[in-house]
């Protein structure tokens, strides 16, 4: 059976051929210039895809790879300041050993403290060092606040948060890149955490012993005996033993003998090495192991004193006629929390905010901030209470009221603090208040209080001993502060390894990544050059067929 075609259907036939292999060339002549096999998701929709959750993944370890650069070089920061900061430390130290001999002279103090002041500068433009984006290194979270301020009384104080800043460098791995100064700098364990008491009684020692709070002071001319501020030795036992049973009286019976008895007035005497025996004049025979403290008794002599006459210059040895100097009695309990206050700049009046004693050691403990408040008054007598640091939405804590007459007490969670001026505070007023609790001591107080030591002390006998009672607690504290600096260094390096591994792996899945896209969108130029000849011939021929077809009609048969 014959088909019939018209003209008209053999040239559009013809036409959409040459079309259709003209397309077919040009695209592979595309795919050839560009370089890729898949020009549009049509070409290859499977492939279109996979594609596209390739460089999703591709962009993501773009990020990767930016965050961890960006954590390498933060914490090659901290780490270069941390290096800076245990130089000074060290330097410090030195300072301290100096400043512990025995023969210094007022000049040779002044030096020593001088260079200390120094280094305590040093240490804090250290300790508030910024990275490349103008953020504080030591600030936890919050980068644009100054983390470590100095209080107009000497101290220190931390605005920062214990937060820490974390990037995220693999799909499930997040690396800190900075550490606060609360931990670093703030919270280093403090050797001393006892408050000595030290009294004179005439009487014979009753029994139980005075209580702790009606010993009264040692008159100058009197004291022969001192006892150094207690050094915590074990942390258990201080806590658990020590602290259980203060307030302690520690009372001399005879110019070797002592007896201490607890709260309750029970003898624990035997409790100490040695049982109570103590010769001061013998070299390591004046020290005092109890409950995990230790302490040293002094004994310094005044003119006429006869050095085999302890007995009488020590204790009342109840003989007629020779009723000695008096009982030397001391009472050693856990020293009480401490407080920086410090006055905004801004505040409108001239009232200040002073003191700072635990009243209610159990509301205290369970209620106020650790990292202190802010008090904003709202008016002349009304305040409000904030836990530091202080944002934009921070809630009020707890609300208060100041009455006249001026200089006026008043309570914040247990805690009971005086305002005084010439007149009350003005609305808008702030004060911070931060609590210096004895567990902890930070590295710049402990440089502080052994600076101002060696500039108020003495040269006397007393004078020297309090030096060297302050350097004791300097040298352990600046030890428990390297301790901890050293502690975050090596933390540091676990991260850098961390990065520097995980900057590996990451580079590993971006070739892979690469690899598995090139396979997919990348052209096979041989195949795409072989099938663009055989393109071409298509088309000529097909070219040439046309030509001759297109001239096929029937009037060219009419002759």
């Amino acid at each position: 059976m014959v088909m019939r075609i018209s003209s008209i259907q053999a040239f559009n036939n013809g036409v959409s051929g040459l079309g259709r292999n003209y397309s077919n060339l040009i695209r592979t002549q595309e795919q050839i210039s560009s370089g890729n096999r898949i020009l549009t998701p049509a070409d290859d929709p499977v492939a279109s895809v996979r594609l596209l959750q390739l460089e999703q993944q591709q962009a993501v370890l773009k990020q990767y790879s930016d965050n961890l650069t960006a954590a390498k070089n933060s914490l090659t920061q901290e780490e270069t300041t941390l290096n800076s900061v245990n130089t000074v430390l060290q330097r410090v130290r030195e300072l301290a050993v100096r400043a512990g001999g025995g023969s210094l002279s007022s000049e040779d103090r002044n030096s020593i403290a001088k260079e200390l002041s120094e280094r305590e500068a040093e240490l804090l433009n250290l300790m508030n060092s910024r990275n490349a984006r103008g953020e504080y290194l030591f600030a936890g979270n919050l980068g644009k606040t100054e983390p470590f301020v100095r209080n107009p009384d000497g101290t220190y104080s931390y605005f920062g948060d214990e937060g820490q800043r974390t990037l995220q460098v693999a799909s499930s791995t997040n690396v800190a890149i900075n550490d606060n100064g609360k931990r670093l700098f703030e919270a280093v364990t403090n050797a001393n955490r006892v408050a000595n008491g030290n009294g004179v009684n005439n009487p014979a020692l009753p029994s139980p012993p005075l209580p702790a709070t009606t010993i009264p002071a040692v008159p100058a001319a009197d004291q022969r005996v001192f006892i150094s501020p207690g050094l915590v030795e074990d942390n258990r036992a201080f806590n658990s033993d020590f602290r259980g049973g203060e307030p302690y009286s520690l009372a001399f019976v005879s110019g070797t003998e002592f007896r201490i008895y607890d709260a309750s007035g029970a003898d624990v005497t035997s409790e100490i090495p040695g049982g109570g025996k103590v010769d001061p004049l013998v070299n390591g025979g004046n020290v005092i192991n109890f409950r995990g403290m230790r302490f040293q008794l002094d004994v310094v002599l005044k003119d006429g004193d006869n050095a085999l006459d302890l007995d009488n210059l020590l204790a009342d040895t109840g003989t007629p006629g020779a009723p000695g100097i008096g009982t030397h009695s001391f009472t050693l309990q856990s020293a009480s929390t401490e407080f920086a206050v410090t006055r905004a700049s801004t505040n409108g009046s001239a009232a200040v905010v002073a003191g700072g004693n635990v009243v209610n050691q159990a509301v205290f403990d369970s209620q106020f901030p650790t990292s202190g408040v802010v008090l904003r008054f709202t008016d002349d007598t009304n305040y409000e209470v904030y836990a530091q640091p202080v944002g934009p939405n921070s809630p009020v804590l707890t609300t208060g009221t100041v009455t006249a007459p001026y200089p006026a007490t008043f309570t914040v969670y247990g805690a009971e603090f005086s305002i005084s001026g010439p007149a009350a505070a003005a609305g808008g007023d702030e004060f911070g208040v931060q609590p210096q609790f004895q567990e902890q001591r930070s590295i710049l107080n402990t440089i502080s209080r052994l600076r101002q030591a060696l500039e108020s002390s003495p040269t006397s006998p007393a004078g020297n001993l309090a030096v060297r009672d302050e350097v004791a607690i300097a040298l352990k504290n600046l030890d428990n502060g390297m301790g901890k600096v050293l502690e975050v260094q090596t933390e540091i390096g676990a991260r850098l390894n961390l990065i520097e591994t995980t900057g590996t792996d990451n580079e590993d899945v971006t070739l892979v990544n690469r690899s598995v896209q090139a396979e997919l969108r990348e052209l096979d130029y041989a195949e795409a050059l072989s099938r663009l000849s055989f393109q071409t011939i298509i088309l000529e021929a097909a070219q040439q067929s046309y030509v001759k077809i297109a001239g096929l009609n029937l009037f060219n048969q009419l002759r």
